[in-house]
């Protein structure tokens, strides 16, 4: 089932913004996260909080064991950046944002997933709490977050932050 014709409706508006800031990109983002992470699952989006390591656009957030637990850190870049350098700095930052939780035992899960966007372009990633604070890559760059395309792949990343 894909997206609802709202979600495309604001994808569409913010690709035809062209190169504008990361704010233009967050309603689209959080529909999206909304749709997959639901306050009736558990879940809870914070956005743009400061904490330990930044402030990163979303924080994706569940309840258990007493307290709440970081899940999944999304980091967002404006269209202009899908270069070598934008891609670089989606990665440095999703690696000092999660460290930075991990640090401060902001979560009892032994990883935390990150979604880095650059306009409407997306990968996934994970990274454990113990060994080298590295990035493990999930999917590459994909194009068009709203598509039906990435509807699928973005639910099968969803599954596995469920999982969790």
């Amino acid at each position: 089932m894909p997206y609802n014709a709202t979600i495309k409706a604001e994808a569409r508006y913010a690709h035809d913004l062209g190169d504008t800031s990361e704010d233009r990109l967050h309603a689209t983002y959080s529909a999206i996260l909304t749709h997959w992470f639901p306050t009736e699952r558990g879940y809870l989006i914070d956005h743009q909080l400061m904490d330990k390591g930044g402030k990163p656009e979303y924080i994706v957030v569940r309840h258990g064991g007493g307290t709440r637990n970081t899940l999944l850190i999304v980091e967002l870049k404006r269209t202009s950046k899908w270069h070598d350098a934008g891609k670089a700095a989606v990665y440095e930052d999703l690696v000092g944002y999660i460290e930075g939780r991990f640090e401060v035992d902001l979560t009892r899960y032994d990883r935390i997933f990150g979604l880095g966007g650059i306009g409407l372009r997306w990968r996934t990633c994970e990274m454990e709490k113990s060994g080298p604070h590295e990035l493990n890559f999930l999917r590459g760059w994909t194009d068009d977050i709203s598509s039906d395309t990435s509807y699928t792949a973005f639910g099968q990343f969803a599954d596995l932050v469920y999982g969790i």
